[in-house]
């Protein structure tokens, strides 16, 4: 008898727990179920002897994504890469077998994507444009990659010993940074941090409303894969969210099976594929918004996004020649 009140005292506990789950998420689905979505991704470079090819696959992967999976406008995604559309070379390709001169068409629809140098004061155009653009039922994804650096120890401590490098050798601190997202009020922000020494940036970006989720932590690098031209915790994270990975092979990272995936789940399945010596954290002050928010979950009553009736397979992948390469 004793045993039978055990295990219905822990059934109990798991249903009660599974009602709060419910609850939350509802709650934070609600806070931002109406708005656009505005995406902004970042890939300074530094200069074409820093700029790795992974980081244009980073952005490129991600950006197909948020297009053919989740139809997400192009009006509504700016790209800010390296020299922009300069045709001048600007990335040192894979193996470092010579230089090329970054694409402009990224998701390989004969259309050039890419206009804007990620200079600084393009950036800080970009979020003025944004902070005039976005209303309190809007939300906004940015995502950065390339290279962050630790310069020698400062009275300011490590945040603001850390800067990413911008083309040109342009520099931001994780301050001036926070500074120019914190001109945008939309309901939601959701930051993805793939560069070296991350970590530094949580601090002063978090915020209510916040998801913030990077690659490593405030004293460490960040890694490539080994075995293909990529970031390995942002590809693994882009995998999540796109369903498939850069082949076309399917992943599954619904780990509850609801028909989204999750900022929190993305982020899992990335830390548990990460096979480098690196640090991945999620930190959110707002309960209940990593495990509701999702590229699929935003605005879908309202017909703002929904889900793309392309299948991961038909994935188009282009090397910098203009090649298809799957």
């Amino acid at each position: 008898m004793q045993s039978f009140y055990i295990s219905l005292y822990i059934y109990l506990v798991k249903v009660m727990r599974n009602l709060l789950l419910l609850a939350l998420f509802s709650l934070a689905v609600d806070a931002y179920a109406d708005g656009d979505i505005y995406v902004v991704i970042v890939s300074g470079g530094r200069g074409k002897m820093f700029n790795h090819e992974r980081y244009w696959n980073d952005c490129a992967f991600l950006y197909r994504t948020l297009r053919q999976e989740y139809n997400i406008p192009k009006d509504h995604i700016t790209l800010l890469m390296a020299d922009g559309d300069d045709p001048a070379t600007d990335m040192l390709c894979d193996g470092a077998t010579g230089f090329a001169s970054s694409p402009t068409d990224l998701d390989g629809d004969g259309q050039s994507d890419l206009t804007l140098a990620a200079t600084r004061r393009n950036l800080d155009d970009t979020f003025r444009w944004l902070s005039e653009t976005l209303d309190a039922s809007d939300h906004l994804f940015l995502f950065i990659t390339d290279h962050a650096e630790k310069a020698s120890p400062s009275e300011g401590g490590l945040e603001e010993a850390v800067h990413l490098w911008l083309w040109g050798d342009d520099q931001l601190t994780p301050d001036e940074l926070a500074a120019m997202v914190g001109r945008c009020h939309p309901a939601t922000i959701n930051i993805l941090l793939g560069q070296c020494h991350a970590g530094a940036f949580v601090s002063p970006l978090l915020d209510e409303g916040r998801i913030i989720t990077v690659a490593c932590a405030a004293d460490q690098m960040s890694w490539s894969c080994k075995d293909r031209p990529y970031d390995e915790f942002v590809y693994h994270w882009t995998c999540a969210i796109a369903g498939h990975d850069e082949q076309g092979q399917l992943v599954n990272a619904d780990y509850n099976s609801d028909g989204h995936v999750s900022m929190q789940e993305a982020y899992d399945y990335a830390r548990q594929h990460d096979r480098r010596p690196e640090t991945p954290t999620l930190t959110t002050v707002s309960d209940g918004l990593a495990d509701g928010w999702s590229f699929s979950g935003i605005g879908i009553e309202s017909g703002i996004i929904s889900p793309s009736s392309t299948h991961p397979s038909s994935s188009i992948i282009y090397d910098l020649q203009g090649r298809k390469k799957f």
